[in-house]
């Protein structure tokens, strides 16, 4: 009879705040550096809706507004995230 081992698990990491996780793909953004008016570009190829649903949480959190539009900056694909409010 074969022997089944229990597979072991990591422990879940700690979330901190400034990460964003878009497709497995981890972005630091410095929150309390983003002034209104600021704006950040994410290269990912994800859509613009689905960028807010994932900054929604961010957002309710800090007490900012976001404006997220497709891009194509460095020559790269992504969303440019400004602070609206």
């Amino acid at each position: 009879m074969p022997r089944h081992s229990k597979k072991k698990t990591a422990p879940e990491p700690r979330r901190d705040n400034r990460v964003v996780v878009i497709q497995d793909v981890e972005y630091f953004i410095e929150w309390p550096q983003l002034d209104v008016g600021h704006s950040f570009f994410l290269p990912t190829l994800e859509m613009p809706k689905k960028v807010e649903k994932i900054l929604a949480p961010f957002a309710e959190e800090l007490g900012y507004t976001f404006e997220v539009r497709v891009r194509c900056e460095y020559g790269r694909y992504g969303v440019r995230v400004w602070r609206v409010y």
